[in-house]
């Protein structure tokens, strides 16, 4: 399974879909729409909006409507994040039989170094979960991987 642990720094290129990715293909087409994916999350979460961050290059769906409905909720509190979280993607599953053809991803979202301000002030609550466990779905939409509904599992810690 492949892993990797990323720090949001640039979006990578997503590769382009074709009619029919072999499943090493997939998986590193998925793999880089999620890091896409959270690399715009944060620069997003930074400014408090999505505006000038690329989220819809690698989100759609779900997965989009609830990154902007947090980004709402957010910039309506007068919240937003300083520092990076510590991502660690894998594939744990690959169906490229499906039509669209689709990835799953496991993450642990450390947010430990990642937190909430209001102003310059941190409101990031001692008792909030900081390491929490994401599955997500990929899946070819297009010319494109995007990643298009995640769940976060906060009952469960990486």
């Amino acid at each position: 399974m492949n892993e990797r642990t990323e720090s949001p720094s640039s979006a990578p290129a997503t590769p382009s879909a074709t009619q029919s990715f072999t499943e090493e293909a997939a998986r590193d087409a998925a793999l880089a729409a999620w890091r896409g994916m959270r690399i715009e999350q944060v620069k997003a979460y930074h400014q408090g909006k999505s505006s000038g961050a690329k989220l819809s290059d690698f989100a759609a769906d779900k997965a989009l409507s609830k990154i902007e409905g947090e980004l709402s909720r957010y910039r309506g509190a007068g919240v937003h994040f300083e520092g990076s979280p510590r991502l660690t993607a894998r594939v744990t599953a690959v169906d490229v039989k499906a039509a669209p053809q689709r990835v799953t991803i496991t993450e642990c979202f450390d947010t430990t170094e990642w937190k909430a301000m209001q102003g310059s002030k941190s409101v990031t609550s001692a008792n909030q979960v900081r390491r929490s466990t994401v599955t997500g779905s990929v899946r070819a939409l297009g010319t494109h991987w995007k990643v298009v509904d995640y769940d976060v599992d906060k009952e469960h810690a990486c």
